[in-house]
């Protein structure tokens, strides 16, 4: 059964002509729509409008799916670059694709094939939370995103990596906690840092690198790196604190200890200060020490060492005495 051009159909007058009984907030437009119930499913073609509660979404092309058992939609299938944009109070959340899939039931979008989910605040001049992958699902109920391939997340100043993620958001639509797991990189400014898996909380603005940890600071052309399981960077202070084998080397220091803290300079916020905490180990050059505290500077190039200090100096050119001729 054809319709005629640019007809809209909402759910209640869809559903009663099939026969169906099921509640849901759902209207289709387009220019031309057929039925076939035998197929238990619906076609749409030529500017197709789709409104799901307050998500709306737009396509050259649809199918709608029909559960034969229950004659309950299940399903919204979107062809062809399809858009999807969520209107908020203060915000506009957009969602684009090769394809999108919208759960009729379980109030849940898939989106397949150069996916890109842009959060826009209200008189915002561009997105503050933009996020690329291959593929993404969006649970409406939950306020969750799941992100998987070759997933990239720029949040205000923050750029991340990873193999996938999981974006959770608060009701209002703010981002509140993003989980990067898979080759996690997180990079900021002139700072990067990556790990086996990655917790960052938007809200607190701390990010958690967990097993293998690796940060690379750049500090006027020379880099700071701080390896560790487990590091923890705190935007606000922009201070990084790293626990389990941490070794850091920079320019000729190499020191190693079971936990560290990296600090910035007052005056001009860059990492200058690097206390080391239980019995840890500097090399500078020709000598070696070890101590239970050991606290390094950079700027000036300095470093103090207390608590049962032990110096090893290294390849000593000394001449023994020959007694005998």
């Amino acid at each position: 059964m054809e319709r005629f051009k640019k007809i809209f159909i909402s759910t209640v007058f869809l559903l009663t002509s099939a026969g169906i009984a099921f509640a849901a907030d759902l209207s289709i437009e387009s220019d031309k729509q057929t039925f076939k119930m035998e197929e238990n499913k619906a076609k749409f073609d030529g500017n197709v409008k789709v409104k799901m509660d307050d998500i709306n979404a737009k396509a050259p092309r649809a199918e709608v799916f029909i559960d034969p058992k229950t004659k309950q939609l299940t399903d919204a299938v979107m062809y062809d670059q399809p858009y999807v944009v969520q209107v908020k109070q203060d915000k506009t959340n957009e969602i684009k694709a090769n394809i999108l899939k919208m759960s009729l039931l379980n109030k849940t979008i898939k989106a397949e094939g150069n996916t890109q989910t842009t959060v826009t605040p209200k008189d915002a001049p561009k997105p503050t939370v933009i996020i690329t992958a291959d593929a993404q699902s969006y649970d409406t109920k939950t306020k969750t995103l799941t992100a998987h391939g070759g997933v990239i997340i720029y949040y205000k100043d923050v750029e991340t990596f990873s193999d996938s993620a999981v974006a959770n958001l608060t009701k209002n639509g703010d981002l509140q906690k993003i989980t990067l797991t898979g080759h996690g990189r997180l990079k900021q400014k002139d700072s990067v840092i990556t790990a086996d898996k990655f917790i960052y909380d938007a809200v607190q603005e701390i990010a958690y690198g967990l097993g293998n940890a690796h940060s690379d600071v750049d500090m006027d052309g020379t880099r700071i790196n701080v390896w560790s399981d487990r590091q923890e960077y705190y935007k606000a202070s922009n201070i990084i604190q790293a626990s389990g084998k941490v070794h850091v080397i920079y320019k000729d220091y190499d020191a190693k200890g079971p936990k560290a803290t990296v600090y910035p300079d007052p005056k001009t916020n860059k990492p200058n200060e690097i206390v080391f905490i239980g019995r840890s180990t500097i090399v500078e050059q020709m000598r070696s020490i070890e101590a239970d505290r050991i606290k390094m500077f950079i700027n000036p190039k300095n470093f103090f060492a207390e608590g049962n200090v032990k110096t090893v100096i290294r390849n000593v050119d000394s001449k023994s005495n020959n007694l005998t001729e």
